[in-house]
C-alpha cells in the first residue's frame, strides 16, 4: 500500500538556501510551523561558484552598469556571509526564541550538503530546494532513494521532496 503524505507526520523541516536563488524564510518558517516540525535553515556557499570566482578569467556583470568586471573571491565571500546573516535574523523573526530551528552554513557542493542534513537520521523530513515554492508540488521517496544523484535531480527540478523511513 502506497503511503500518501497526509498519512506522514513531517518531522523535520530541510530548507535549503543559496546564493542567487530567491529566498523566502517567512514561508519556510510558516510551513514548519504549520506542520509542528524541527526546521534546519541550510545556506549552501556552493564550492564550485567559489572556484569559478577564483580563476583569473572570471567575470560577473554589473546590475547598474550592464558592463563585465572580474569576479573578486573576497567581495564574493562577504555577499555569501551577509545574505547568509539575512536569512538567519529573518528565520529568528518568523520563528521566535522557542520554536525548535537551527541554522547552519555549508562550504559543500549542494547534493553533498544536503546529503549530510538528511543522514542525521530525522525521518519522515521534508526537503526545500534553495528557491523552491513551499506551496509547490511534493514528491514521496524513501530513504534508500536517497543517492546523490537524485539528490542532485531533486534540487535542480525546485521540487520538495518528503522523505520517508523505510
Amino acid at each position: 500500500m502506497a503511503v500518501r503524505e497526509e498519512e506522514v507526520r513531517i518531522r523535520r523541516v530541510v530548507a535549503c538556501f543559496a546564493p542567487g536563488h530567491a529566498a523566502r524564510p517567512e514561508a519556510v518558517a510558516r510551513l514548519a510551523r504549520e506542520l509542528e516540525a524541527d526546521l534546519l535553515g541550510l545556506f549552501i556557499e556552493d564550492v564550485e561558484l567559489l572556484r569559478f570566482a577564483a580563476l583569473p578569467f572570471a567575470r560577473e556583470v554589473g546590475m547598474a552598469s550592464a558592463l563585465p568586471m572580474a569576479m573578486s573571491l573576497e567581495a564574493l565571500e562577504r555577499q555569501m556571509r551577509a545574505q547568509a546573516r539575512m536569512l538567519e535574523e529573518a528565520l529568528a523573526a518568523a520563528l521566535g526564541p522557542s520554536a525548535g530551528w537551527a541554522f547552519r552554513v555549508e562550504r559543500a557542493s549542494p547534493a553533498s550538503a544536503v546529503e549530510a542534513a538528511l543522514a542525521e537520521g530525522h525521518a519522515p523530513a521534508l526537503l526545500i530546494p534553495p528557491g523552491g515554492n513551499v506551496a509547490g508540488e511534493r514528491k514521496l521517496v524513501k530513504r534508500p532513494e536517497l543517492t546523490t544523484a537524485a539528490i542532485k535531480e531533486w534540487l535542480a527540478s525546485g521540487k520538495l521532496v518528503v522523505i520517508l523511513p523505510e
